[in-house]
């Protein structure tokens, strides 16, 4: 959903454990099985880049905090555009829920990106199943 402010907020429960979700989201080759291609590292500082389908610039980003396994918060620069991307993880029992925000969007990407991350939690959800 997009919220009062303009940004794109989500909330996902998984059935899998928090650390399990962690790891998914916190390790290159796991974050590249559903959402981008990317040369990640889970560090402060660390600066990577998630590779868009052919013919768009890839995604810089940086990784500005690293509280494992509950948040993971980064600067995406997408068209130019400085965004900031928070992943919050909160165990519900043997499940862990996803808390999203995708904040500072321009107008246009805020519309594609709003539906763009519900298929990337589908495809969060299929990877932790086949894993």
């Amino acid at each position: 959903m997009i919220d009062e402010n303009g940004d794109v907020v989500h909330e996902v429960r998984f059935s899998h454990p928090i650390d399990r979700v962690w790891d998914a989201i916190a390790q290159g080759d796991a974050l590249a099985t559903w959402l981008m291609p990317n040369n990640f590292e889970p560090r402060i500082g660390h600066r990577f880049q998630f590779v868009r389908d052919p013919g768009q610039s890839p995604i810089d980003a940086e990784v500005l905090e690293v509280d494992p396994p509950h948040r993971m918060r980064w600067r995406w620069v997408i068209d130019g555009a400085p965004t900031t991307v928070i992943i919050t993880l909160r165990p519900e029992g043997d499940a862990t829920v996803l808390h999203l925000e995708h904040t500072d969007l321009p107008d246009d990407p805020r519309s594609r990106f709003e539906p763009g991350w519900l298929e990337k939690f589908d495809a969060l959800e299929r990877a932790l199943k086949e894993g």
